[in-house]
């Protein structure tokens, strides 16, 4: 495709002169033509998939390119991706240097030819181009961060401010002074018919990295390259079998041994050293391996070292009592380490990084690290991963507990704290708990599995995330039991990064007693605001301890009353389990009234989490939409509630008159919130349903509020529909590092949700919930339900407006009153005969349409509100 070029980019177009041939001959030194074809455990794959993706079918990558094909599933529609090599170069200093992981991805539908389903702008192959770019060091040529200072670190590829899409014109110019793009570029995103050229300096990049680069390097020289060749006498290893990279002190060393050659093989002669040390010289007799015959040859019994690091080597000596005749399959290496034993029961609170863990950092970047982050206490200390700023894509990193002994316990269980917040929903950072059990630890056991919002502990947030507090933690609860009576068990806590947010582990605990631990997590209904006066509460509970619990205690006091007392019975809550338990019916006040709950069970351990205090209002006030609140004067029918007694929606100035402000910009107490909770709504009358309100925050440096709209469709019972829920970095309408208050119309911006769900029922609430992040003040105002689902209603200088569709066959009449009235309107024809008289109930800001369809000529339209009357000539075309 050179013979595309463009003119001026000719004369800095470079050939790197580089040939790619499939492999032939695999690992093992047999021929293959360099495809494998693998059932994978999945049938389809997102980035965040890597390690066990490519754990499916992996060759060493210092003497293979790697590329696998698979059905690509990305959330940000990935279609390709590559592994960076490792080198001192610019822009690759946070390459991965995880050879497990290294090569190249790429959806099946962009590689190959003659497939029906092929991506029809991406079937000429430019993907694997593109990628294998990248495997040589090269970046893409808008420099990645984006704008017109951005770099690819090649001098001779025009500035270029973004990606590109499709296939643009020639020229097309960017960024001042003007540029034009060299969009026909491999490492840009044009389509595959636009590609053509790498520049010189990319070629030169290339050619430093294939010299220089690990695991680059050597693919000039691999054996993968050329035929294989069968030698008379070749005994290979094939693989070790023990020991694995972490041991317990006492191992049988064994490996796998394979007859590579032209001859049948009766003897081989083994050595195995360790630590540099000559260990045991094996004589082996083989019952006549035929070629590609395998065995296992065992080793005797070494002793290591508590907590060491140990370096085996295997090496083949003899075979059939001769010199082996292919040395390159003849030796593996393997280290060891023999972890730490820890004691029971553990606590570790991560006051610094623990000295007995271990850290597992394939990729040697980013991993896991020690850190301030608030629980409970400002200045706590917990571990941490920064997915925000990891860009390897897939990367796994551990951090694993020492190696424990429950040979003797009869009970266990594993607690910890986590704390994430998930960047978008199209982020899937993952944790993971493994626990491994044998002598090679080679028996894993997933217990706990969570990415994304089923991870998060916190709001969505486009910062990078720092807990705020305890409320921003979670704490799990996991029995061990399947564990019991083993003596080598380590936990490791298993990060997968997909560039979304920071993850946070605090606290962890192997409690091996018994003990009783009970906690109140929450009331489930009502919600703070209900209509119904005896309402059957709903809380939930969890044990936090390590033996079964079948019964609790609950006493609940309303206001100043006497404590009411009854036992739950028939309960099967085992370690870690969750369960809703519904108490007696509440008898419940007009307006406020204080509540107290207390769960007991026998023998309680940690009673400090068993009591919850909460504000709960009963409200009967009703109302039929259209509604319209301005907060500008008293608005009884409306109630704010705080239910763990905190800061509340407030009423103060603005320039839209009076508004509803919550003050965070003062409020210490971080995850705080205020409910304002309109009356029951009744939608039943209306055909079609939507809402507007009026929002101004200006975005301070720190600090993100978090406002939430939800619906009930059972006066206020529970808010099951949540129709709003965004953070201040999206809503908001300025930046500000000092009290917001603003000033101008400009400082507001306008919010519709579509509400014609809720036609037709009599019983629906809304509430507005802000939940607290210390950082600035949100108001409110302005809240109107139409009777229409119009997002763009008609702009009302007066209290009401005729004015026609633009075929002037639909004329309307749209009203904007301050207050519910009774509206007359009558149609006159020219003659003076009345064509429509009707009385219009609870007029406030609706719109109607005209049934003059097919009805051509002049019409008067005459309008009635109160005293005051109105005429409008309408006129329908034929």
């Amino acid at each position: 495709d050179t013979t595309n070029t463009p003119a001026e980019f000719k004369p800095v177009a470079g050939s790197i002169g580089l040939q790619f041939v499939l492999a032939k001959q695999d690992p093992e030194g047999l021929p293959t033509t360099g495809i494998v074809r693998v059932k994978g455990s999945k049938t389809s794959w997102q980035l965040s998939d890597n390690t066990t993706l490519k754990a499916q079918s992996y060759w060493p990558a210092e003497s293979y390119l790697n590329i696998w094909i698979v059905n690509l599933v990305d959330p940000q529609g990935i279609i390709g991706y590559a592994q960076l090599p490792v080198s001192s170069l610019a822009g690759l200093e946070n390459s991965s240097n995880d050879r497990l992981t290294d090569g190249v991805l790429i959806d099946y539908r962009a590689f190959g030819t003659g497939n029906p389903a092929l991506f029809p702008k991406f079937a000429l192959g430019r993907t694997a181009t593109h990628e294998i770019g990248h495997i040589f060091g090269l970046r893409h040529i808008w420099g990645d961060t984006g704008g017109c200072s951005s770099t690819d670190y090649c001098a001779d590829t025009p500035v270029q401010d973004a990606s590109t899409s499709g296939c643009p014109s020639q020229p097309s110019t960017v960024c001042a002074p003007p540029h034009d793009k060299m969009f026909q570029n491999y490492m840009d995103y044009s389509d595959d018919g636009c590609m053509n050229i790498f520049s010189k300096n990319q070629v030169a990049r290339m050619v430093v990295v294939l010299g220089n680069s690990p695991r680059r390097n050597s693919l000039l020289t691999s054996l993968g390259a050329t035929d294989p060749t069968q030698v008379a006498d070749d005994l290979g290893i094939k693989r070790i079998v023990a020991p694995a990279s972490a041991s317990c002190a006492s191992v049988n060393p064994s490996i796998v041994v394979r007859n590579y050659g032209a001859n049948a093989i009766s003897s081989g002669q083994i050595q195995l050293t360790v630590n540099g040390v000559l260990t045991e010289t094996k004589n082996v007799t083989f019952p006549s391996m035929s070629y590609l015959d395998s065995s296992t040859v065992v080793f005797s019994t070494v002793t290591l070292g508590a907590a060491s690091v140990n370096t085996f080597v295997f090496q083949i000596v003899l075979t059939n009592g001769v010199s082996d005749g292919k040395a390159s399959n003849n030796s593996k290496t393997q280290t060891v380490t023999v972890p730490i034993q820890g004691g029971l029961p553990l606590f570790e609170a991560f006051n610094s990084t623990p000295a007995n863990w271990s850290i597992l950092n394939p990729d040697g970047s980013r991993t896991w690290s020690n850190i301030t982050a608030p629980n409970g206490n400002t200045g706590n200390t917990a571990m941490y991963i920064d997915f925000y700023n990891y860009e390897n894509l897939g990367e796994v990193d551990q951090l694993v507990c020492p190696s424990f002994d429950f040979s003797t316990d009869t009970v266990a269980v594993l607690k910890f704290d986590r704390s994430y917040a998930a960047l978008s929903s199209q982020y899937n950072d993952r944790l993971r708990v493994l626990v491994s059990t044998g002598c090679n630890y080679s028996n894993t056991v997933e217990i706990f599995n969570k990415s994304g919002a089923a991870l998060a502990t916190a709001p969505n947030n486009s910062q990078a995330f720092v807990p705020k507090g305890s409320l921003d933690w979670r704490t799990e609860t996991i029995p061990l039991t399947q564990f019991l009576g083993q003596q080598n068990v380590r936990i490791s806590f298993v990060a997968t990064n997909d560039f979304g947010n920071n993850l946070y582990l605090d606290n962890v605990r192997i409690i091996t007693g018994n003990y009783a631990d009970l906690a109140l997590l929450g009331v489930k209904t009502p919600s703070p605001v209900t209509c119904v006066s005896n309402p059957d509460p709903v809380v939930t509970v969890r044990n936090n301890g390590t033996t079964l619990i079948t019964s609790i205690t609950v006493k609940t006091i309303i206001g100043i009353g006497t404590a009411l007392t009854q036992t739950i019975s028939g309960l099967l809550l085992d370690s870690g389990q969750e369960q809703e338990v519904t108490l007696n019916p509440w008898s419940l006040q007009d307006g406020s009234n204080d509540i107290m709950i207390t769960i007991e069970i026998p023998n309680e351990s940690l009673p400090k989490d068993n009591t919850l205090s909460l504000k709960q209002v009963l409200s009967t006030a009703q109302d039929v939409i259209p509604i319209r609140e301005n907060f500008d004067s008293l608005y009884p029918d409306w109630t704010i509630v705080s239910p763990d007694q905190q800061m509340k929606w407030v009423s103060t100035s603005t320039n839209k008159d009076l508004s509803l402000a919550y003050n965070a910009f003062t409020n210490l107490v971080l995850q705080s919130k205020s409910w304002l909770v309109s009356p029951v709504l009744d939608f039943s009358k209306a055909a079609k349903a939507g809402l507007f309100f009026d929002l101004s925050y200006a975005k301070a440096v720190s600090g993100n509020e978090r406002l939430q709209v939800f619906m009930s469709t059972d006066c206020g019972q529970t808010f099951p529909q949540t129709l709003f829920d965004q953070t201040g970095d999206q809503f908001k309408t300025s930046s500000s590092s000092s009290a917001w208050k603003p000033q101008l119309n400009a400082d507001w911006k306008r919010i519709f949700l579509n509400l014609d769900p809720q036609v037709g029922n009599k019983q629906s609430r809304l509430a507005f919930i802000v939940t607290n992040d210390h950082g600035n003040n949100l108001y409110l105002d302005n809240i109107e339900i139409f009777t229409d689902d119009n997002p763009n209603p008609a702009i009302l200088e007066s209290d009401h407006l005729v004015y026609y569709n633009g075929d002037r066959t639909d004329p309307k009449i749209t009203f904007n009153l301050l207050e519910k009235v009774t509206v007359r309107l009558q149609i006159y024809n020219t003659l003076g005969q009345i064509i429509s008289d009707d009385e219009l109930p609870d007029i406030l800001n609706q719109t109607y349409h005209f049934n003059l369809a097919g009805k051509p000529g002049i019409y008067i339209v005459r309008i009635q509100i109160g005293n005051q009357l109105s005429t409008t000539k309408v006129y329908i075309p034929n």
